[in-house]
């Protein structure tokens, strides 16, 4: 459907909560392959991602003990110390290696969990325009149909993934470069504030009002280009002709594109946080399960209570991106023309 037209009649701007009532509506009727497919997710993640993770504690086991070592020296010895003083070079390098690891397996579920649900709310739309009484009328989507049509638009959704990460990095840095200068004083006229000396007008201008203003520029990119996946999965096209349709798609109702990616948005968020806070239950009993294994080594078991929460939180968070994934879908229908009703996508049919 690339000759739709991606403008929206004024009826369709101010019917927003249309699209999230038909995104929750295919959430809940295709509740199996949506979430199904997070499940999958999940356990992808908790094995891929806590083998690494898992990897990058082994790697550093002989710098947590090295770092107890040390405190106990110093503390025999009645000097003071700083944790993890001779270790913490080598533990941000394994680091290092650690996150763009977990980028990459983030990305890749990514894709996966945008293919589906674009997939889902295609075939949501065949079975409406066939009718529930026509004997034509597909049935319930299996998990298997529902690999077998995302398997072919999996490698163009991470092609995707990496060309939106690469475009949206770059407002992130700027913002980041604009808080290293700030920090290393190189900007004239403006100080970092310090206990003594608040900060003045020109420090919340640039330091604080202009990286927001340059991240804030950063996710509406992110906005415009979030319907590529599900334009991939419409229209077989490519990933850079996805995401040039989903940018002209969105050109004409970027405050409409914006506020529902923001919508969604904030509902992950609100997900991510009370996984989060669910995590620190984990975390107690993960932690006193390494001090029981490590004869107390409260080193090691610090690290592991502070990321435990933060990986409970993202090993479960596809639950909350599957719904988005489908909000996403929907709302490429609307500005693609179609009403979410009567419209058959592009897709090979369900055997």
């Amino acid at each position: 459907m690339t000759g739709s037209s991606s403008v929206i009649s004024s009826d369709e701007r101010r019917a927003g909560i249309s699209v999230v009532a038909e995104a929750l509506r295919v959430s809940g009727r295709d509740r199996r392959p949506v979430f199904g497919s997070a499940v999958l997710a999940g356990v992808g993640a908790l094995l891929v991602g806590g083998g690494i993770v898992a990897g990058a504690f082994a790697a550093s086991w002989g710098l947590f003990l090295q770092a107890r070592r040390d405190a106990e020296f110093s503390i025999a010895s009645e000097d003071s110390y700083v944790a993890y003083a001779d270790q913490k070079d080598s533990l941000v390098n394994v680091a290092l290696c650690v996150y763009p690891l977990l980028l990459l397996i983030a990305m890749v579920l990514i894709a996966w969990l945008l293919t589906a649900q674009a997939v889902t709310v295609a075939y949501a739309r065949e079975r409406a325009a066939a009718g529930t009484g026509a004997a034509a009328a597909p049935g319930a989507l299996t998990f298997r149909a529902l690999w077998r049509r995302s398997r072919p638009h999996l490698g163009a959704a991470f092609r995707v993934q990496l060309l939106t990460l690469g475009c949206v990095l770059v407002p992130a840095l700027a913002g980041l470069l604009v808080l290293v200068l700030l920090e290393l004083e190189m900007v004239p006229g403006v100080v970092w504030p310090t206990y003594h000396d608040p900060a003045t007008v020109q420090f919340i201008l640039v330091g604080r009002i202009l990286p927001v203003v340059i991240w804030g520029l950063g996710g509406a990119l992110l906005a415009r280009f979030s319907l590529a996946t599900a334009v991939r999965v419409a229209d077989h096209s490519s990933a850079t002709a996805a995401m040039r349709r989903s940018w002209t798609l969105t050109r004409t109702a970027r405050p409409y594109t914006v506020g529902i990616f923001l919508l969604g948005t904030l509902a992950v968020a609100v997900a991510f946080n009370v996984l989060k806070w669910l995590g620190t239950y984990v975390a107690h009993w993960a932690g006193l399960l390494m001090l029981a294994t490590t004869e107390d080594n409260v080193w090691v078991t610090g690290v592991l209570v502070i990321i435990t929460p933060v990986a409970v939180a993202l090993v479960l968070l596809p639950l909350a991106l599957a719904p988005m994934g489908v909000l996403l879908a929907c709302l490429r229908e609307r500005l693609d023309g179609g009403t979410g009703e009567t419209r058959v996508p592009s897709g090979a049919p369900v055997g």
